[in-house]
């Protein structure tokens, strides 16, 4: 018995139109070599060619034309039916095939020839010649002329292909009703499936057999299939069959675990217990099904489908439930599971409380890797505080993390329990900055300087410090003047140019999203005007509140008012200061960058345990604390978007998730009776924002039992509270931990607290909240999916459209397709065709780039620097949703080239054959295979050292250069091919321009996965500029080729968050310049005060000429104006679906 498993499947189109399937097998039992393919084609006979052989008034014309054409020569004969016709045409390619002698020409006039096929054969002239027939002008027709002499099985294609017709029309023969069956015609064929031949070929005829088939229940899934075995074999059987499959694909164990529990339980009885042990056997080694590893994040309260769960939060989840729980054992089985199931030694390692590497010691300890030494320390002392019992392996631990980083500081405080700092020459200065060579210029410096603060916020002070001595050193004013913050362009007229914001500590891509958020004008004087548009606390208000598709809590909307109070302090410091540049609040920082369902799990992370000990300033192994790249892609299959977004539901509950979000990210952190239960705001105290929210309190039954007591008589002391200090040093902390949040979901963080902190416009059906934020930032999508049963539609929110250039470059157009074509999608068990298309668009569009990749083969993220080639303009018409047939038509058309364009690629890369590693691709491999073969037949074998190559084939050498040609040929066809294609899409949508969006913003990220730098370009329309936010730095971009050009050089600056806004509406929306410096700083003016508008502000309730074009149907140029709708009051920025 061999046990075999498919390993590679490919497909190919035949030059006869046919679609050949190849599917690979090897037998799994390493030390036997036994290879096998199966090959499936789809049916030779088209429609057409099947019409002309089988309809019965076709075949009846032909008919009566031959009679009337040669009544005397076809008197008396009747007309054929459609399975003497097959017959006929099977038994010419027959004799062409199996007896060469009976195959000869076939005169036009034959009677049987004639009234088959028509007076000169012409009616049936194309199906002839497809077949290999070709016309004699003397009147014959030849029959095809394959290689009789050939054995079988066939090698040759025409022997081949008239074999498959063969076979084809004996098969259509047996298919004919009974009543043409009688016949004089002798037309027996008989037909038998293929399996014993597949049994005996592959030696597995005799394998032992289940006696109690007829009893098994039957299979609800391709189980049987998947362990490479059949359904009546010994049960002996299906567990080796198990093991083997288990031995060679180890990455999917957990399903052939589940295949083989499905298994035993479908068979019942005896089989079942043999199964059953097998079963129990694996899981005492540590094996598990698909089934557990869900239920393992069902047991943490998470979600394997969830996109934004990351290694931290699964791990920070765990910690948190083991806090509350006496089940350690089953909470660790479950997280290795976890970690396991995702291929993260990570997540084992916490699971197993084990440290034996550098990696298992950062988990251990609760830190990254790029996290500062002296916060190490931190969170070792506070560990070992904790967990006195722990002190070995935390000193082991420390001790693995001081070797991998080569960290003196660590080993001092091993050895000491003390750690310091020393007075900084300007040579330690020099070295702190990684600067090698002290006659670079004063911008390198800079640069140096900004590199490392961005690596390593913790220490700004030291790398500040470093900077001071150079400047003082160098006597550099330019250098003197950035360190002391007040670097300034003397040319600008400050009222008229944007303010900076200074780097505060690694929160680059911080400063990129409040410069941004300023410059949104209706957003700006929402936040300055927010006393007048917050929400109210009172009970029913809080009750009502749901954003994000769930319930807010009191501590949450008190959380998001104080966030837009100090939004609101920074913005009115950017409209009012005198400087170039302000500096935002570390307060601002952390409400920003830390959402509210994340900031319990960052307190716990950054607790500080008594008073740490000054650790800044230590030279050696600079840490390095960036944050994350830029935002990651959706795991899927390539076509990741807004669509594949959409959790696809079963039937029943379509309905039920019609209306969900994915726009908060915190949704997915709190459990669906969480998310439905009321919040008791008026029976619960109010909660310190330190504490945890999700601490447990007193059940019930604990509250019965305690007994009322009077009050005392004096209040109870103060509690000790940290010093200020140590306060400030946490809130740093916490910063950067938060900076290493994702991009996006700060983001997400943003518009979920400004909604949470306002009071809404009005409820959605679902509850939700209507307020000012969704009518900016806010769009819908409708996705369409087709099956059997119909079509039905579900109707998504969303803040982003998200895209991806993961394979190759690509302009905006087509990765914004990406987010709405037509894909395949399994629901229900079947596939089922699924589109999207856009039912409202935002005024302001924010397209997402998911530039992070992952890398099967090493196992790790990497950064895609593709280019997106972006548009000044867009136009949006093409992604509506709507009813007009030709916008229809054109998306179908798109789909269809798309499809086409994937099977052009796919030739295409086995014609370079990218899968190997010779460098050879399949025009060179012919040429220099024909090259090889005449050097070797060339050789004279009587020389010495010489082989005999005399028998070489000259026909052989020939037929490689013909193959290079071809194969060169077709290659050359592709590419031009392709190039038409891709111009017809690029150009099927170039006469709708309703819709026009202007490219507004460019978020920039400079480097890789690990790390980098953040900056944003936004672009004034009033003053026709373009401009680069570089922290507190901003300039005039001079070419814009540096946006929109392909830099084409290793790791490039690339967009990853892109801003579009609605061209009609565009002078309301923005406003990158908002200065009103007072002519005198009195002392008056602080951070919290407004100071009124010169201009009315816009009431974007109010401003209906605010509303973009929207429309009844949609009509290209050239065609009658459109229709524009009613106008709905309750709704100014949102456009109308189309209908």
């Amino acid at each position: 018995m061999a046990l075999s498993f498919r390993f590679h499947a490919k497909g190919t189109v035949t030059p006869k139109g046919q679609r050949l399937e190849t599917y690979y097998y090897r037998c799994s039992y390493m030390t036997c070599g036994i290879t096998s393919s199966v090959q499936i084609s789809s049916p030779v006979l088209n429609h057409d060619f099947l019409q002309l052989l089988t309809d019965v008034e076709l075949v009846n014309k032909r008919a009566d034309e031959a009679i009337a054409a040669h009544p005397e020569r076809l008197e008396g004969i009747a007309r054929p039916q459609p399975i003497t016709v097959l017959d006929n045409l099977r038994t010419y390619l027959r004799n062409s095939l199996q007896d060469p002698q009976r195959s000869k020409p076939i005169s036009a006039i034959n009677k049987r020839f004639v009234v088959c096929f028509g007076v000169d054969g012409s009616p049936c002239r194309d199906l002839l010649e497809f077949l290999e027939f070709s016309y004699r002008d003397e009147g014959f027709w030849d029959p095809p002329n394959p290689n009789t002499s050939e054995e079988l099985p066939f090698q040759n294609e025409l022997n081949i292909f008239i074999d498959n017709v063969i076979h084809e029309l004996s098969i259509l023969i047996e298919q004919r009703p009974v009543s043409e069956k009688k016949t004089p015609y002798a037309l027996n064929y008989s037909t038998s499936p293929a399996t014993s031949d597949f049994l005996q070929a592959l030696e597995a005829a005799n394998y032992a057999r289940s006696t109690r088939l007829i009893e098994f229940e039957m299979p609800g899934q391709p189980c049987y299939e998947d362990l490479g075995t059949v359904e009546d074999m010994a049960s002996d059987l299906i567990i080796e069959a198990y093991h083997r499959q288990v031995a060679v694909d180890p990455a999917r164990g957990p399903h052939y675990l589940q295949c083989l529990n499905s298994i035993a339980q479908w068979r019942g009885g005896p089989d079942r217990d043999t199964i059953n042990e097998a079963v129990v056997t694996a899981y005492s080694k540590g094996a598990y099904t698909t089934n557990d590893v869900l239920k393992a994040y069902e047991y943490f309260g998470l979600s394997p489908n969830d996109t934004s769960l990351t290694e931290e939060v699964i791990i920070g989840r765990f910690h948190a439930y083991l806090s509350s729980t006496t089940q350690e054992t089953e909470a660790r089985q479950q997280l290795w599971r976890i970690g396991d199931a995702r291929r993260s030694e990570r997540i084992k390692s916490a699971a197993e409380d084990r440290v034996s590497n550098a990696e298992q010691a950062l988990v251990y300890l609760g830190v990254e890797e790029n996290t500062p030494d002296d916060f190490v320390i931190t969170m070792f002392t506070t560990k070992v505080n904790d967990s006195p019992s722990s002190k070995e392996i935390s000193e082991k631990a420390l001790s693995l993390i001081a070797e991998k980083r080569n960290s003196e500081t660590l080993r001092h405080f091993l050895k000491t329990g003390e750690t310091g700092a020393g007075e900084m020459d300007v040579g330690d200065a020099y070295r702190l900055l990684q600067i090698p060579d002290r006659t670079v210029g004063d911008d390198a410096i800079l640069a140096a300087y900004t590199i490392c603060v961005d690596e390593a916020p913790t220490q700004v002070e030291t790398y500040t410090r470093a900077l001071t001595i150079i400047a003082k050193e160098k006597d550099s004013p330019m250098l003197s003047s950035f360190v002391s913050g007040s670097t300034t362009h003397n040319d600008r007229n400050l009222s008229e140019w944007p303010v900076g914001l200074q780097n505060i500590g690694n929160t680059c891509y911080l400063n990129s999203l409040l410069q941004f958020y300023f410059t949104v004008r209706p957003y700006r004087e929402m936040v300055l005007d927010f006393e007048n548009n917050k929400t109210e606390l009172d009970e029913e208000t809080l009750r009502q509140k749901k954003v994000g598709s769930r319930k807010v809590s009191r501590l949450e909307v008190e959380r998001s008012q104080k966030f837009l109070r100090e939004l609101r302090g920074l913005f009115h410091n950017m409209i009012t200061t005198p400087r170039a540049f302000v500096r935002p609040e570390q307060e601002l920082a952390r409400l920003t960058l830390i959402s509210s369902t994340n900031e319990a799990e960052i307190r716990r992370r950054s607790t500080i345990s008594g008073i740490r000990p000054f650790g800044l300033g230590e030279i050696n192994g600079a840490p390095v604390a960036g944050p994350l790249g830029p935002p990651e892609s959706i795991k899927s299959n390539e076509n990741e978007n807004v669509v594949d977004q959409i959790a696809i539901p079963a039937e029943g509950n379509l309905a039920k998730d019609s209306q969900m979000s994915d726009i908060d990210s915190e949704a997915t952190l709190i459990s669906e009776h969480e998310e439905n239960a009321p919040l008791p705001v008026s029976t619960a105290p109010a909660l310190d924002p330190s504490e945890d929210p999700e601490k447990p309190t007193s059940t019930p039954s604990q509250s019965q039992t305690v007994q009322k007591v009077d009050p005392p008589s004096r209040p109870p002391p103060k509690p000790p509270r940290p010093a200020e200090a140590d306060r400030k040093r946490q809130l740093i902390e916490e910063v950067e931990l938060g900076a290493q949040q994702d991009v996006t979901e700060v983001i997400n963080n943003v518009l979920f607290q400004s909604e949470c902190a306002i009071r809404p416009r009005g409820i959605a059906p679902d509850g939700e909240q209507l307020d000012q934020i969704k009518d900016l930032f806010y769009g819908k999508t409708k996705s369409y999916i087709t099956a059997q049963n119909g079509t039905r539609s579900k109707e998504e929110l969303w803040s982003d459209i998200k895209v991806d250039v993961a394979t190759g470059s690509r302009d905006i157009y087509s990765a914004i397709d990406g987010a709405f074509d037509m894909q395949e999608v399994l629901v229900d068990d079947a596939l089922v065709e699924q589109f999207g298309a856009i039912s409202k668009l935002p005024p302001i569009l924010q397209i997402q780039v998911q530039r992070v990749q992952f890398d099967p083969v090493k196992k790790a993220s990497f950064k895609s620097t593709h280019h997106l080639d972006l548009k000044e303009t867009i136009y949006l018409d093409r992604y509506m949703d709507t009813q007009k047939q030709d916008i229809v038509r054109r998306r179908r058309d798109c789909w269809d080239w798309k499809r086409k364009l994937v099977g052009l690629q796919n030739r295409k890369a086995e014609l370079l054959r990218l899968t190997e590693n010779d460098g050879q691709n399949m025009p060179a491999l012919f040429k220099n295979a024909s090259s090889l073969l005449t050097e070797l037949s060339a050789i004279n074998p009587t020389e010495e050292g010489a082989g005999d190559f005399s028998d070489i084939n000259t026909e052989l050498v020939a037929e490689m250069d013909k193959l290079s040609q071809i194969t060169q040929a077709e290659f050359a066809h592709i590419e031009q091919e392709t190039k038409d294609i891709e111009g017809m899409i690029s150009g099927s949508f170039n006469d709708y321009t309703k819709l026009a969006y202007r490219l507004y913003a460019v978020f920039m990220h400079q480097g890789s996965v690990e790390f980098g730098h953040y900056y944003i370009y936004i672009y004034d329309f009033k003053k026709d500029v373009w401009r680069k936010y570089n922290d507190s730095d901003i300039t005039e971009v001079k070419d814009t080729a540096e946006i929109f050009r392909n830099p084409n050089r290793a790791n490039p600056p690339t967009p990853y968050f892109l801003v579009y806004v609605n061209a009609a509406m565009k002078d309301r929306l923005v406003e990158p310049v908002c200065r009103e410096i007072p002519s005198e700083i009195t002392t008056e003016n602080t951070a919290t005060t407004v100071v009124p508008q010169t201009d009315e502000p816009m009431d974007v309730d109010v401003h209906m000429e605010m509303k973009p074009p929207s429309y009844f149907d949609l009509k290209p140029k050239g065609e009658s104006e459109v229709v524009v709708s009613n106008l709905d009051p309750t709704s100014p920025l949102h456009p109308q679906p189309f209908h």
